[in-house]
């Protein structure tokens, strides 16, 4: 299912990253233009969100579920012993390398699970929100259950798209990191990454409004092409703030470390880095949550809104809205409730595989 929606979504890509190439666009991120771009629309973001306040349950639910989510994937660090981490240390080739090698497949498809499951609440998060502003476009009553009901409409492509996009940013985020080995990620690799990130502006509020993947990308296109300056400076504004938010936390984590004296020699030393590191981490996660990514998702409902016109496609979803009844028996509960099965399955089979290496 990624590969096909990624298929669907790469004329997108090419078209975005043509353009940026054919107009000297590169992706400079921190750039004033791109600051004031995205400032720009935090005072009518913030209008919406004080008018409808149930903009903030979703924002809280969103870092609540980021938070479960980091602890959950640290679990497995604890279950693998301090024998493995200092082979892994030690060894670079021999015959053991196999076991190295499944240790980090293990490792990369647990982190691919937890992002995918946790995309699943986040999905419907992001959707609720740019729900609300899709309300008021029509001159709806905002309300939770509406709220809702129009983001569930079209859940399974959304949650789809969210754990795509989600799992290229955490690859993205990984591999900027220093590194002594191992392939260096290179200005062709951001460049396709903005381009991506270019190409995908639309397609959480027009998937929202019934459209498919292909439509999302041609409006994204569209968007681009119509007003480049708001659109590179949105995306790329959002990622600046971001950006900076990170890198202010990766200063403030090395601190944090030095004053809980963490060194490599200790026992359990990679679980107890990455546990300590959880406050850094989750603080400007819930920054972000709270005080970035909603504005960012308002701005691009209303620029959405504002050049291409989904009154119909709104006013047909609010006609077709299920009841409460339909939402708790629904299907999209009942992938959630399978969710968590798994999760509490994967809590219970993989320390027992781990322990054997």
């Amino acid at each position: 299912m990624a590969d096909n929606i990624r298929e669907q979504l790469a004329t997108a890509q090419d078209e975005a990253k043509k353009f940026l190439d054919d107009n000297g666009h590169k992706p400079k991120l921190v750039e004033k233009k791109n600051f004031i771009e995205f400032f720009q629309g935090i005072p009518t973001a913030f209008k919406i969100i004080n008018e409808n306040p149930q903009v903030l349950i979703f924002i809280l639910l969103q870092w609540a579920v980021i938070c479960v989510a980091y602890f959950v994937w640290l679990q497995i660090l604890q279950w693998i012993p301090d024998r493995i981490w200092d082979a892994i240390a030690q060894a670079n080739e021999g015959n053991r390398k196999l076991a190295f090698d499944l240790l980090n497949i293990i490792l990369v498809v647990w982190s691919f699970v937890i992002v995918w499951i946790a995309s699943y609440p986040i999905s419907i998060c992001n959707s609720a929100m740019v729900a609300v502003h899709d309300l008021r476009a029509t001159q709806q009553t905002v309300t939770i259950s509406k709220c809702l009901a129009v983001a569930i409409r079209h859940l399974g492509r959304i949650w789809s798209f969210t754990a795509i996009d989600a799992w290229i940013t955490v690859r993205a985020i990984l591999s900027r990191l220093p590194k002594k080995h191992g392939r260096r990620r290179t200005a062709a690799d951001e460049i396709l990454y903005y381009a991506w990130k270019v190409a995908t502006i639309a397609v959480v509020p027009a998937l929202i409004n019934g459209r498919g993947f292909i439509q999302a990308g041609k409006d994204s296109i569209l968007l681009l092409t119509k007003q480049p300056g708001r659109a590179l400076g949105l995306r790329l504004g959002y990622s600046a703030v971001c950006w900076v938010l990170a890198v202010l936390a990766y200063i403030a984590a090395i601190f944090y470390l030095m004053l809980f004296h963490v060194s490599p020699q200790d026992a359990h030393y990679i679980y107890n880095f990455y546990f300590i590191m959880a406050t850094p981490i989750l603080f400007v996660a819930g920054i972000i949550c709270i005080a970035v990514r909603p504005f960012y998702l308002l701005s691009v409902a209303k620029f959405y809104t504002d050049n291409v016109d989904v009154t119909e496609e709104i006013k047909k979803d609010l006609v077709a809205m299920p009841t409460w009844q339909d939402l708790v028996f629904s299907w999209q509960v009942l992938v959630l409730l399978l969710l968590i099965v798994a999760v509490i399955a994967g809590f219970n089979f993989l320390p027992t595989v781990l322990n054997g290496f």
